[in-house]
C-alpha cells in the first residue's frame, strides 16, 4: 500500500492535469501537438505500469470493509447497465447537431458508464488494494464526466447526466429505433463473455456471488 496509493494518485494526475483545457492548451502551445500527445501517452503508460506493479505487490490481506452477499449480487446483476451505455457510446456518432441514440438517454454515456462500472466494483469489493485501485479509476471517470458535461452542447445537455433524466423531465424524447435490438444483444453477449472470462483472466468468479 505504501506504493499503491502514490501510484494511483500519479495515475489520476496523469489524466486530470493534461485534461484541464487551459493546461492542455498551454502544453500544446509549448510542446506542439505531436510531442504533447507522445509525452502524454508515455506518461499514461508509465502510470498504468506503476499502478499494476504496485497492485501486485500490495498486501491482499488488508480489507477496508466486507461487502454483503446482496451487494455482490447487485453488482453482478447491475453490470449490464454500464456495458449498455458503453456499447451505445462506442457505436453512436457523438458529433451531431442533435443528440441521437444513447445520447438521448444521457449526455455523457461513456464517462457515466465507467463511473458506474467502478462504483459497482467498489460496492462488491472490500480489499484495500482493490478499493484504492477502483477509487482511483472512479476519480478519473468523475473528472471526465464533469469535463464532458462542461463542453457539451446545449442540445446534448437537454438529455441530462443521469440516464433517462432528460426524458422523464420532458426535455428529451426516447427513440428506440436509434438504439435498436442489436446493441442490446451485443450488451448481453459482452456481459456473458465477461462473466465467463472473469475467473480465468482476473480471478474472482462473479457467478459465485449469485449462489
Amino acid at each position: 500500500m505504501e506504493t499503491l496509493i502514490p501510484a494511483t494518485l500519479f495515475m489520476i494526475a496523469s489524466h486530470v492535469v493534461p485534461g484541464v483545457p487551459a493546461i492542455r492548451s498551454s502544453l500544446i502551445d509549448a510542446l506542439g501537438r505531436r510531442l504533447f500527445l507522445s509525452t502524454y501517452s508515455a506518461v499514461s503508460i508509465a502510470a498504468l505500469v506503476l499502478v499494476v506493479w504496485s497492485y501486485r505487490t500490495a498486501d491482499p490481506g488488508l480489507w477496508f470493509y466486507f461487502p454483503t452477499a446482496k451487494a455482490k449480487a447487485f453488482a453482478v446483476l447491475g453490470m449490464p447497465v454500464p456495458l449498455f451505455l458503453l456499447v451505445g457510446r462506442l457505436t453512436t456518432p457523438a458529433k451531431t447537431a442533435e443528440p441521437t441514440g444513447i445520447y438521448r438517454l444521457t449526455a455523457v454515456p461513456g464517462s457515466f458508464a465507467v463511473l458506474l462500472w467502478t462504483s459497482l466494483h467498489l460496492a462488491s469489493l472490500g480489499g484495500a488494494r482493490q478499493v484504492v485501485l477502483f477509487a482511483g479509476m472512479a476519480a478519473i471517470a468523475l473528472f471526465s464526466l464533469i469535463k464532458n458535461w462542461s463542453i457539451a452542447s446545449p442540445a446534448r445537455r437537454r438529455s441530462g447526466i443521469l440516464p433517462f433524466s432528460g426524458i422523464l423531465r420532458g426535455r428529451q424524447s426516447f427513440v428506440w429505433s436509434e438504439i435498436g435490438w442489436s446493441r442490446l444483444l451485443l450488451t448481453a453477449v459482452l456481459w456473458a463473455v465477461l462473466l465467463l472470462l472473469h475467473p480465468l483472466v482476473i480471478g474472482p468468479d462473479p457467478l459465485a456471488y449469485l449462489h
